[in-house]
């Protein structure tokens, strides 16, 4: 009788990069990131001189928010109990 080399049974291997441990300090290294945005949005909208530019940090908050709410629910997907 041969042995069955790819079980279903088996749970599939995470990459590093993919680990919780991983999407864990990626979310907390976003927090600094996501209140320097904000700072800047703060600082474009209060200053005339800057009011242009104001596109620019709230590029970088959308994005910061985008990554960290999508590896949040990542993680809360993975975690859940079946």
């Amino acid at each position: 009788m041969q042995l069955d080399q790819n079980p279903f049974f088996r749970k599939p291997i995470t990459p590093w990069y993919d680990s919780n441990p991983a999407c864990v300090i990626l979310i907390l290294a976003l927090i600094p990131v996501i209140l320097f945005a904000v700072a800047g949005v703060w600082t474009a909208l209060t200053e005339p001189l800057f009011s242009p530019h104001v596109w620019l940090p709230g590029t970088l908050l959308g994005l910061s928010l985008f990554l960290a709410f999508k590896v949040y629910f990542r993680l809360r997907k993975r975690n859940r109990p079946h």
